[in-house]
C-alpha cells in the first residue's frame, strides 16, 4: 500500500513501506500524506488485529480523515480524532498518530492514540508520546502537542510491526540518504513478519 504523493511531491520527500503480516494478503496498516491549508498532514494507522477486519477499519479511518480535512478550511487535531472515533464504532478500532507540519510557522502539531511511534529528528530531536486507548472503542482524551520545526527535520513514523529501539547512530548515518532509502534500510533491519508493518519517512525538499 503506497499513498498518492502527487499533492505533496513538491514540498515533501516521502519514503514509505507497508506490508501485511506474513501469510496474509489484507493489510491492517495504512498511511496518509496530504497537503492541507495548514501545511502537510502525515498519518499512520494500525487496525487492531490482522486480516480483513483490520484492513477494513484502517480503510474507514483513511476515508474519514480525507473527508474531514477536505470539508473544512480549518480544523483541530482533536476534532479529527473524534470524527474517526465515531466512524469506527462498528469496527474493532485502530491506533493512530497524526503530524501536521506547519512549514511557514516553524511548528509541528502532533496527536496520537495507541502504540504508533513518532520521531522528529533534526535541529531538536523530539519523541512525541501518544495517549492510551483504541480509536472506535475506548479512546481516551486526545492531547495535542506542539514541537519546533526547522526545514530539513526528518519525520519518522512506524507501526508496532517495526521493532522499537531503532539504533540512533544508524539513524543518524542514514539521514544523508534520500527518504526512500532510509525507509527501506530501516524496514529491512527492524520489520517483524509476525505483524502488519509500516514505516513512513518524510522530509521537506530542499530548494534547488
Amino acid at each position: 500500500m503506497r499513498t498518492d504523493q502527487k499533492v505533496v511531491e513538491m514540498k515533501m520527500g516521502v519514503g514509505a513501506i507497508s506490508r501485511a503480516k506474513k501469510g496474509f494478503t489484507a493489510n491492517g496498516d495504512a498511511y496518509l500524506v496530504e497537503e492541507i491549508n495548514q501545511g502537510i498532514l502525515i498519518s499512520l494507522i494500525d487496525g487492531i488485529g490482522h486480516g480483513d477486519h483490520a484492513e477494513r477499519a484502517a480503510t474507514i479511518c483513511v476515508k474519514t480523515i480525507r473527508d474531514y480535512i477536505r470539508s473544512r478550511e480549518d480544523f483541530t487535531l482533536t476534532g479529527l480524532f473524534y470524527a474517526c472515533d465515531d466512524a469506527l464504532r462498528a469496527t474493532d478500532g485502530v491506533v493512530m498518530a497524526v503530524v501536521i507540519i506547519k512549514i511557514d510557522e516553524g511548528r509541528i502539531h502532533f496527536a496520537g492514540v495507541g502504540n504508533i511511534t513518532t520521531r522528529i529528528i533534526g535541529s531538536e530531536n523530539s519523541y512525541p508520546i501518544s495517549t492510551g486507548g483504541i480509536i472506535g472503542y475506548n479512546m481516551q482524551r486526545v492531547i495535542e502537542h506542539t514541537y519546533p520545526y526547522t526545514s530539513g527535520d526528518l519525520i519518522l513514523m512506524h507501526s508496532d510491526g517495526i521493532r522499537s529501539g531503532i539504533n540512533r547512530e544508524l539513524l543518524l548515518r542514514l539521514c544523508s540518504q534520500d527518504e526512500e532509502r532510509i525507509a527501506d534500510a530501516l524496514f529491512r533491519e527492524y520489520a517483524r513478519g509476525t505483524d502488519d508493518a509500516t514505516i513512513v519517512v518524510a522530509r521537506e525538499r530542499r530548494s534547488e
